[in-house]
């Protein structure tokens, strides 16, 4: 990236000139002061007449100086001075001496910065990513200049925007944490991305995740919630899908399983609620005793929420039954009304 700046006796940016007028030629400067990777940044000088030699001296923000020296340049031909940056921004005095083909001389001084930069990455973990926060953080490998997140509701509408643009640029070792608000549209899809200090730019998407897994349900004995070891099978053969579901759809994001337990209209609503909480505990305990090291969440929903509609003290086999949800975050909808879900 080029920055041209033209040096001449009238204006303002030519900070001292210690000979006369008549020595102040016009010299125009070139900035080359953003690079990536191994490329050099450099100090692009054309004199507009032949000069003996040109001598820059940069001191930067530490006190460091580097000298740099051209001889024998030709009018209107561009000269590169190129210097060293290490990995990040720096501020630069440069102190420009001119020793001119005609004898005379002439010194000029002007402030620059130099931005040197990597790949620029997004560094973020499933640890930093709290969908039921409404939260976020991550780190970029350059300083960052520029952060957008923009929300992607299921009908495809932009459900919100969130940005924040840094005066003096994000540190590429400080977190940078965004935030959104609720919306009642679920959201498809989080599209993330970061400008740093030098205008290069990457981005990432990041998918909010549910599966329901197939299972065969698991019958309990009447009134108990104690899982007997003939029904251990079914359970054996569920906690195969989810191994499968966790190879093939492994995401950015923390995945958790979610077990909601639903009984019939047979009893009053709070014995139910509190039956079918008690198995979607046991159910979950035996996951995690069989091996399972995601987070495990389980709630009992009773009758709240019947897979068949029936009339009060109804014997309804499809009601008995259970979820087991796999999602990054807490599920919502008909079937799991309400936040009452409590962690293993």
């Amino acid at each position: 990236m080029r920055h041209p700046l033209v040096l001449r006796p009238l204006v303002a940016l030519i900070a001292l000139a210690l000979f006369t007028p008549a020595a102040l030629a016009d010299l125009s400067i070139d900035f080359k002061t953003v690079v990536k990777g191994r490329d050099k940044p450099a100090l692009m000088v054309t004199p507009a007449k032949n000069a003996k030699k040109i001598t820059i001296v940069l001191v930067d923000e530490q006190g460091k100086k580097q000298r740099l020296k051209r001889t024998n340049l030709r009018a209107n031909k561009t000269k590169r001075f190129q210097f060293r940056q290490g990995a990040g921004q720096s501020k630069y005095k440069a102190s420009i001496e001119v020793a001119w083909a005609d004898g005379t001389k002439g010194m000029f001084a002007v402030d620059f910065t130099a931005v040197r930069v990597g790949e620029l990455k997004i560094l973020i973990s499933k640890e930093t990513v709290d969908l039921d926060g409404r939260t976020l953080s991550f780190k970029a490998t350059n300083p960052a200049k520029r952060v957008e997140l923009t929300l992607i509701g299921e009908s495809g509408d932009v459900l919100e925007e969130v940005s924040d643009e840094f005066d003096d640029p994000n540190p590429s070792d400080t977190p940078i944490a965004l935030s959104w608000s609720e919306h009642d549209e679920k959201i498809l899809r989080m599209d993330l991305r970061v400008t740093d200090v030098a205008g290069f730019y990457t981005g990432m998407h990041i998918t909010p995740f549910t599966i329901e897994i197939p299972h065969d349900e698991v019958e309990f004995a009447f009134g108990k919630a104690n899982i007997r070891p003939e029904e251990e099978t079914k359970l054996h053969t569920t906690m195969g899908h989810i191994k499968q579901a966790l190879a093939k759809h492994g995401t950015l994001l923390t995945l958790r399983l979610y077990v909601a337990g639903y009984t019939d209209t047979v009893g009053s609503k709070g014995s139910n609620r509190e039956l079918s909480n008690r198995r979607a505990r046991s159910i979950a305990q035996w996951f995690r005793a069989n091996g399972l090291k995601i987070p495990i969440y389980y709630c009992g929903f009773g009758e709240e929420s019947l897979a068949v509609e029936t009339p009060d003290e109804t014997e309804e086999p499809k009601n008995r039954r259970a979820l087991y949800i796999l999602s990054s975050h807490t599920p919502s909808g008909a079937d799991v009304p309400g936040p009452d879900w409590k962690r293993l």
